[in-house]
């Protein structure tokens, strides 16, 4: 690798000291030579290196251009002249055309039918065509064996019967854009022709001028073969159909914008690879793709800034895989939902920022994506299979309600919008996210499958992640009410129930920073963390709050193995498990609200305590399961609000907290707005403990109620003696 770079160095340097009259470039050759996949001038590149052996790194000026070695055929340096007395002048001058030839009977053959001009070269010696000049009946045509040189300066093609331009080279076309011209190339309406730019090989843009394409009856460009856009300016002012379609794309630099089109802004067969540049699309019709792969895709750089507004439409679409390390990407889906008879049942298509249908895995980036309230039932991030996070900057905010349709005649349905959504195993593992859902039903992370969030012993830095929601569940059958769609008061039904982090499958946390809202109103529904299964915490540092329903929900099991969790609700259960729970490490303090509800809670079924510090506070908490327990608790009556304070058997201090205070009615001894019953549980020795209440606490640390070095005061006390798992005290 030293050697190769070395090499390299040498070549710089002989070719820099010899570029007088003209420059050296660098061209690199892939798929076996027969495209050329880079050009740049040699003065233009800081270096070329070598990574992990691996991958070819040029360095220029302004851009950073990698390409696997296995697909690099070779890279030559050749002499391109500045001396513009070597090229092949063509100039429009309306319904005819001025040549200079400076190549005639040497090779290079150019014929004129009025406007219309033919290109034919049979020399290996690379010519460059300068374009310049404006006719409303033209044409270019283009043919020859060797790499082909197209330079627009100032020049204005319309066909108003066919292509503007056609281009057919077999070590594929560069077209060069003078510095500073403005070009625009169009058909005509009379085209029976497949787009306005047709590039019959690879198609390279660089340069630094301007170039507009307009198709007016199918595809702006289009290229069947690679288009790589190395700088300058292209514009697609109009096509019917897709603006720019080819088989694949690779963009290192320069702009490439979309003002309107008829389909897809931009279409690959296979593969399009953005590893840097600037796209900016604006698609306004129905169905839409932005930014569409058939294939793959890949994104390590560039800024996309990409609106939709069809309905059903998406910013960007990938049939297969994403990929993206890199890149800042912008994406405004205000389009709506479609739903589409199938035959047998009715399926609804959503305007989603971004949707793949295999796998998405995301390391990187910066992602700001919204979806307004125009845009009913939309994703921000949505994949069929699998989604696997491990770092990126995310800002995702979806508003648009949800809504009902029949998925048959006898069925109802319904759709909701989520901020990222997949049906397969979702993994987050590292990256920043602010995920805000204030739509009817709206859920913030969502999948139908596994949710695994952190990496176990991972810092909790390296994954943040905020989430909220505030929009009102809904009615999907039945004579459910308030707040849905159709709105009632009470009444049972099935609900479209908005969600923070929902799996259908298991749902482990292993590290993280996670501040988590249900903010609803009106309604239950808002439930922070739910899982369809189970419910793991195996680290992690967890703020999460819902008004009106559970704070964390599990169908089977909850378990706590470690992590620092804070759960509170105004409304419901704190931590709720329809099975069984497990609590055998970490910090936990669980606010629920007044009785029957409960900072802890799995109905009857078996509440197992062999670690860990839990502070469980509410109407009423779920008596630890004596039988099974290896770490003791004590279940603690207090009045609604009171400070308490525990000393253990050798005068330790073991808990100082303020109990919350709860709203409501409810009765019953520790219960509702009369009193607050709290399960506390730590390693506890037998013996005799003294319980402080009725008192107050000054000075420490204060967390969720929980004191560190703090003083109290004042108050009652009493004694009382622990032997067993689970001893009952009361401080009223």
């Amino acid at each position: 690798m030293i050697r190769f770079s070395l090499i390299i160095s040498l070549i710089f340097i002989g070719l820099t000291m010899n570029a007088q009259d003209g420059e050296y470039h660098i061209r690199v050759f892939g798929h076996n030579a027969k495209s050329v996949i880079l050009e740049t001038p040699v003065t233009s590149v800081d270096s070329i290196y070598i990574e992990k052996g691996t991958t070819a790194k040029f360095q220029t000026v302004n851009n950073l251009y990698s390409f696997e070695i296995s697909s690099i055929d070779s890279i030559t340096f050749p002499w391109i002249e500045n001396d513009t007395s070597t090229m092949v002048h063509i100039t429009y001058n309306g319904s005819s055309v001025t040549v200079d030839n400076p190549y005639a009977g040497q090779g290079v053959t150019v014929s004129c039918d009025g406007a219309k001009v033919e290109v034919t070269s049979t020399i290996s010696q690379e010519v460059t065509y300068c374009l310049s000049g404006t006719t409303t009946s033209g044409r270019f045509y283009y043919e020859s064996n060797s790499v082909g040189r197209i330079l627009l300066k100032g020049v204005n093609i319309t066909n108003p019967s066919g292509k503007a331009m056609d281009l057919t080279c077999e070590d594929g076309i560069i077209v060069e854009l003078a510095d500073g011209y403005y070009n625009s190339l169009s058909d005509g309406t009379g085209s029976d022709k497949k787009a306005a730019v047709i590039s019959n090989n690879d198609l390279m843009i660089q340069g630094n001028g301007y170039l507009t394409v307009a198709g007016l009856v199918q595809h702006g460009i289009k290229v069947k073969g690679q288009l790589t856009m190395n700088s300058g300016n292209l514009t697609i002012s109009e096509s019917a159909s897709d603006a720019i379609h080819t088989e694949v794309l690779v963009t290192n630099g320069g702009t490439i914008t979309v003002e309107s089109c008829g389909s897809d802004a931009i279409q690959c067969e296979q593969i399009a690879d953005i590893q840097g540049g600037n796209i900016n699309i604006n698609n306004a019709t129905d169905d839409g793709k932005g930014l569409k792969s058939d294939s793959l895709m890949y994104i390590s750089g560039g800024v996309l800034d990409i609106t939709v507004s069809g309905d059903q439409s998406k910013g960007i679409k990938v049939d297969k895989t994403l990929t993206i390390s890199g890149g800042d990407i912008t994406i405004n889906a205000t389009g709506s939902t479609v739903v589409t008879n199938m035959g047998t049942y009715y399926e609804p298509s959503y305007c989603s920022a971004i949707k793949v249908d295999e796998a998405i895995e995301i390391s990187g980036g910066t992602f700001d994506i919204n979806l307004p309230t125009t845009n009913h039932g939309g994703k921000g991030i949505s994949c069929d299979g699998t989604i696997t996070i491990t770092g990126g900057e995310f800002d995702i905010e979806t508003k648009g309600d949800g809504a009902t349709y029949d998925y048959t005649t006898s069925v109802k349905d319904s759709y909701t919008s989520s901020c990222i959504k997949c049906d397969g195993n979702m993994q987050i593992l590292a990256g920043t996210f602010t995920c805000s859902s204030s739509g009817k039903g709206g859920k913030g992370i969502n999948t139908d499958a596994v949710m695994t969030l952190g990496v176990e012993g991972a810092s909790n830095d390296d994954l943040v992640m905020s989430v909220t929601t505030s929009g009102e569940r809904f009615t999907v059958s039945g004579s459910g009410g308030g707040g849905g769609w159709p709105p009632g008061p009470g009444g049972e039904g099935d609900y479209a129930n908005p969600k923070a982090i929902k799996a259908g499958g298991n749902l482990t946390i292993n590290s993280g920073t996670f501040t988590v809202n249900c903010t609803q109103s009106q309604n239950e529904g808002g439930e922070c963390f739910e899982s369809k299964d189970t419910f793991t915490i195996n680290g992690g540092d967890i703020t999460a709050y819902s008004k009106k329903d559970d704070v964390v929900n599990a169908a089977n099991n909850i378990t706590i193995n470690g992590g620092t969790t804070w759960a509170k609700s105004d409304g419901n259960d704190a931590i709720d498990s329809n099975g069984t729970m497990f609590i055998n490490g970490g910090f936990t303090i669980a606010n629920g609200s007044q009785q029957p509800e409960g900072g802890f809670d799995c109905d009857n079924n078996q509440f197992k305590i062999t670690g860990g510090i839990a502070i469980g506070t509410g109407g009423d908490n779920r008596t630890p399961t004596s039988n099974v327990c290896t770490q003791r608790s004590f279940m603690i009556n207090v009045s609604n609000g009171a400070a308490i304070q525990i000393i253990d058997p050798n005068g330790n201090e073991r808990l100082t907290y303020k109990c919350p205070s709860l709203s409501g009615g409810g009765g019953g001894p520790g219960g509702g707005g009369n009193g607050n019953k709290v399960l506390f549980t730590d390693d506890l020795p037998t013996g005799t403990y003294t319980i402080k209440y009725g008192g107050a606490i000054s000075g420490g640390t204060e967390w969720a109620g929980y004191y560190t070095g703090a003083t109290y005061t004042g108050g009652s006390s009493k004694t009382f003696n622990v032997s067993g798992m689970v001893t009952n005290v009361s401080a009223q």
